[in-house]
């Protein structure tokens, strides 16, 4: 899957945990999927973080085996 196909997935996602909450009458439920879509962000910033620093290193070593 490419990179823009997984941030439509992981925006979709987010979507419908937003969408869910927004159309919930119970404030229970309300919760649960306002915690999910929170819990959510967080994995999903995890792991941008992580790509991120990995595309860091790789760049650090290619330099120091030049």
């Amino acid at each position: 899957m490419s990179r823009e196909q997984e941030k439509e997935v992981m925006m979709r996602r987010m979507n419908n945990l937003a969408n869910a909450a927004n159309k919930a009458t119970d404030k229970g439920m309300k919760q649960i999927f306002t915690d999910k879509w929170y819990a959510l962000v967080k994995t999903y910033g995890q792991k941008i973080q992580q790509e991120e620093t990995f595309k860091e290193n790789v760049k650090a070593n290619e330099r120091l085996n030049d």
